[in-house]
């Protein structure tokens, strides 16, 4: 996300919530197989 000068809430248009996007960036959650592919599409 650094390298491409992406915040948090850039990704709540790929993950469908800024409340799982916050867990996830703060490794409280792990990332599911869709979100896997869906993030990879979106790098």
């Amino acid at each position: 996300m650094d390298a491409r000068g992406l915040k948090q809430s850039d990704l709540v248009e790929v993950i469908s919530s800024k409340r799982v996007v916050s867990e996830i960036v703060n490794g409280k959650r792990s990332i599911s197989k869709a979100q896997a592919k869906a993030l990879g599409e979106f790098f």
